[in-house]
Formats: structure tokens, C-alpha cells, sequence
């Protein structure tokens, strides 16, 4: 049986120590401030189906690779299989899924900043409302930065060089809006827990007039 040349094994240690090197340094992390702590931590339990990686890891990989691509391949493909065509739209859903969701959060959060005037029960009930709603923007922006980042692993070289590009910023914009709907949660959780103790204040109170 041969034995690799010590030249390849080299070479292959060279990539491995380059790509360590490239991914201990990613600038979108670099982002994060302390309260996305709990967000990046959720996110290391985010995993790409095409090939097991840590989705931060595979959106790190993919914006290195691309630097390294020909800025002059501009041409737009026009050899998509059908199994490539479909795969587009299924991860076009998990886009347009998203926008649905930011929408209905956007309708319960304007109701849960309307109903401050309104009584206590009412105010929970369109908080725990809101509280939900964010959960499914964070759900859906996960899964269609996912969604994106896994069709660019499974074709590589499906779209030229800037809508590749294009298409990785994209991706990087839908785990920003997963970021701000981790925010919101926080938010949305701590206004229901100022609620519970308004309500123990009040239950108290009405006890001690007994």
C-alpha cells in the first residue's frame, strides 16, 4: 500500500492550520455584544444538514471561499438541474416564511405597547402574545439562514461570484434578524415578569383588606 508523500501531508496541515486560523477570527461573531451571549450559545446547536457543521462555522467557510473565488465570473447560470431548481424554491419558502413571521410580531408587539393603559390581565395576555410571536421570527430567521447557507454547500458554484456574495450577506442579514428577535424575547419575557409581580402586589393587597 502507498504512503502519502510527506509534501501532501504537509500541504494538508498548511489548509487545516489556515482554516483554524480563519474561523478562530470571524468578524460576524466579532459583532456580537454581551446580551447575545445566550444567542450565540443557542446557535451552537444549530447544525447544516448538508454536511454537520455549526452554521456560524458554515457561514465563515462559505464568506472565505468566496474571497477566493474569480471576481470576473459574473455570467448567470443557466444549467441548473431540476433538482437544483427545486431545492431554490424550497429554501425561498423558508425566506418567505420568515417575512411572514416579522410581520405577525410586528402586529402583537405594536398590540402589547397599546395595551400599557389597559388592566393587568389584558397587558400579559398580548405580552405572552408578543412573546410568542418572537419566537417563531427567531425560528423562522434560523431556518432561513439555514436554509440559504445549505443550498450554497450543496452548489457551490450554482451562482456567480457577487450573487454568491449576494447571497452569503443575505444569509448573515437573516441570523441578524434571528440576533434581534433573541433580543425581543428578553424583552418580552422581563415586561411579563414586571407584570407577575404587579399582579402578587395586587393579590396581596386585596388580601390584607380581608
Amino acid at each position: 500500500m502507498s504512503r502519502p508523500s510527506s509534501s501532501k501531508s504537509n500541504d494538508s496541515a498548511k489548509s487545516t492550520d489556515s482554516y483554524a486560523s480563519v474561523l478562530s477570527e470571524d468578524s460576524y461573531i466579532a459583532t456580537f455584544k454581551p446580551v447575545d451571549d445566550d444567542f450565540k450559545n443557542l446557535l451552537e446547536h444549530v447544525k447544516m444538514v448538508e454536511n454537520g457543521r455549526k452554521i456560524l462555522k458554515e457561514r465563515k467557510v462559505q464568506s472565505h471561499e468566496v474571497k477566493k473565488r474569480d471576481p470576473k465570473d459574473t455570467e448567470r447560470r443557466t444549467d441548473w438541474t431540476p433538482q437544483m431548481e427545486a431545492d431554490y424554491l424550497s429554501y425561498k419558502k423558508s425566506v418567505e416564511a420568515l417575512t411572514v413571521a416579522k410581520k405577525a410580531q410586528e402586529a402583537s408587539e405594536k398590540l402589547a405597547k397599546n395595551s400599557k393603559k389597559l388592566d393587568i390581565t389584558t397587558q400579559e395576555v398580548n405580552r405572552r402574545k408578543a412573546l410568542d410571536d418572537d419566537e417563531k421570527w427567531l425560528n423562522a430567521a434560523i431556518a432561513a439562514a439555514t436554509a440559504r447557507l445549505g443550498f450554497m454547500t450543496k452548489y457551490p458554484n450554482a451562482l456567480s461570484t457577487p450573487s454568491t456574495k449576494t447571497h452569503i450577506k443575505a444569509a448573515e442579514d437573516n441570523l441578524n434578524s434571528a440576533k434581534t428577535a433573541k433580543r425581543e424575547i428578553e424583552i418580552q419575557k422581563k415586561k411579563i415578569a414586571e407584570i407577575k409581580v404587579i399582579e402578587a402586589k395586587k393579590a396581596a393587597a386585596a388580601a390584607g383588606k380581608k
